[in-house]
């Protein structure tokens, strides 16, 4: 149901603007201007990342499901899709379940591995050390994970830090749906026993195993949310999501970009400096300003070009760069009409 409903939910909002590989690329988390860009673009951040694992196959038979059972049809043509009046009936039940509201996957894209990793060793070290058992496995083969947990244990080894873990935990959970917080606590290790593998909870609940991998994302999502908006009632939880990288951008080598654009070189002069091309730096300018709103498209694109490109957007309504382009006057460049939909 998860899957389906997020499916639907991609199809839908995306319009034929995008093929099914557009979908594929967002779910992984492509680390990509373009896929970054149509998670903005379609609304549809929330889902970007949250299944880094998914398998281009498993993705085309989900779909090849839902039109079997008449809830998408071919588009226009080969690799688009169209949600029918089935599949919004199916779609609106899936956005009434609370893990809908879970999904914050452009926020989050990578840290949440990161603090389940962290909170899953950290659980099984003072589970293990209070019961003075020091010789167990780690559950989490990560060597920046281990050196992180020691020496956060370093830190905290009292035992009212286990105690105030455990009343985090338990304050958390209670937020969660019943099944939900069942089936973290189901996930984690502790002192002479192993938590769940994903296989294992699928078959515990009855749900299909990629189910079971957005269902973990969402409550991963979920409590790393709840920590942030309420950091004063989680002083040991929130240190294992503090923010460890201040760079804004996706990719170093657009920061580097950025640095000289703040010292008024233009695109050419940077493209010589950084012995790159062109279309490189233009790339780098719209991520800049796809994650910067304070950057300024206005030294790149003039008011009256901006203004044909939003018309022409709204007379085609289309997000595809190239409609948009043959519809605009021959003198508007991509990188133009790239930049002006990172405004909208």
């Amino acid at each position: 149901m998860y899957f389906e409903g997020i499916i639907l939910d991609c199809i839908t909002e995306i319009n034929e603007n995008r093929s099914i590989s557009g979908i594929f690329h967002l779910l992984v988390g492509k680390k990509s201007i373009q896929s970054v860009h149509d998670a903005r673009l379609f609304q549809l951040e929330q889902y970007y990342g949250i299944y880094p694992t998914l398998r281009r196959i498993d993705l085309q038979a989900i779909v090849s499901n839902l039109q079997q059972k008449k809830l998408v049809d071919n588009g226009s043509k080969d690799g688009f899709y169209q949600i029918t009046e089935k599949g919004r009936r199916h779609l609106i039940k899936f956005k009434k379940s609370p893990l809908y509201a879970y999904y914050r996957g452009l926020l989050y894209n990578g840290t949440d591995v990161l603090f389940f990793k962290r909170l899953h060793l950290l659980i099984q070290t003072y589970s293990n050390i209070r019961m003075k058992n020091t010789a167990f496995i780690p559950v989490v083969d990560d060597v920046d994970v281990a050196g992180w947990v020691k020496a956060f244990y370093k830190k905290n080894w009292s035992v009212t830090a286990s105690l105030i873990l455990y009343e985090e935990l338990h304050k958390l959970l209670q937020g969660l749906e019943e099944k939900e917080a069942e089936v973290l606590v189901n996930r984690l290790s502790g002192y002479h026993h192993y938590g769940m593998s994903m296989d294992q909870i699928a078959l515990n609940y009855q749900l299909p195993i990629h189910d079971v991998n957005l269902l973990t994302v969402g409550i991963i999502h979920q409590m790393m949310y709840q920590i942030h908006r309420h950091k004063e009632d989680y002083p040991v939880l929130y240190q294992l999501i503090r923010e460890n990288n201040n760079n804004k951008f996706i990719t170093k080598t657009a920061n580097q970009t950025y640095q000289l654009l703040l010292e008024r070189y233009s695109p050419e002069t940077i493209a010589k400096i950084r012995k790159l091309k062109l279309n490189t730096v233009y790339d780098h300018i719209v991520e800049i300003a796809l994650y910067d709103k304070e950057f300024s498209i206005e030294p790149f694109v003039d008011t009256k070009t901006r203004k044909e490109i939003v018309s022409v957007i709204n007379r085609c309504k289309s997000y595809k760069l190239k409609t948009i382009k043959d519809n605009c006057n021959p003198y508007i460049s991509y990188f133009q009409i790239r930049l002006v939909l990172t405004r909208l």
